[in-house]
């Protein structure tokens, strides 16, 4: 599986990088032991006590700082930061072309497999880290619609209930890349 996920990233072709901000973010699979049959995606729930983005569920990550190298090391620099993963647990095996956020902000999605159990723990700006099974995804049944209007489009992307989180926005649209790219998933984004 995790091959096939490789090939399917390696053929992606990449977006020229726009002049916008930019971000980095971290989609970390895990795959070991009790994950090795059913992979989980690491989401984390941001604090209801910051101003941006505040209680909804996000990938860890966040803005490129003159410190980082490229965005993938941003994408790791805010994984530490905010949940506490050791960057040498991480295995990068591609990225996704970018989404721009509704704040003009070029958010770069990195893929990557963790294959030790890692120790979270969140930091101030995060309420929860929690896992969902990529199989949970995949399952059409498992996924809604939810109505977000933007300029003066009105678009239909799908929204994920898992537990007591939305996965929804941004996070579900990136989601919804890594699915279609690396299991034809065919989850689509409707624009009216």
């Amino acid at each position: 599986m995790i091959d096939s996920i490789k090939q399917k990233l390696a053929k992606l072709n990449p977006s020229q990088p726009t002049n916008l901000k930019k971000a980095g973010v971290l989609i970390a699979i895990l795959h070991y032991d009790e994950y090795i049959d059913t992979p989980s995606i690491i989401y984390t729930q941001r604090s209801t006590m910051v101003s941006t983005h505040s209680g909804e569920v996000s990938f860890p990550g966040g803005m490129m700082e003159d410190i980082d190298i490229d965005l993938y090391q941003t994408a790791l620099r805010e994984s530490y930061e905010e949940m506490n993963l050791d960057p040498l647990l991480v295995k990068k095996i591609g990225r996704l072309n970018y989404l721009i956020s509704r704040y003009d902000i070029e958010v770069n999605p990195f893929v990557a497999i963790i294959d030790e159990k890692p120790n979270l723990k969140g930091n101030a700006e995060i309420e929860e880290i929690f896992e969902v099974p990529i199989e949970f995804l995949l399952n059409k049944d498992n996924m809604t619609t939810h109505t977000f209007q933007r300029d003066n489009m009105k678009l239909e992307m799908p929204t994920w209930y898992y537990n007591d989180q939305k996965i929804w926005g941004l996070t579900a649209m990136i989601t919804a890349d890594l699915l279609n790219i690396c299991f034809d998933a065919n989850i689509g984004v409707i624009k009216r």
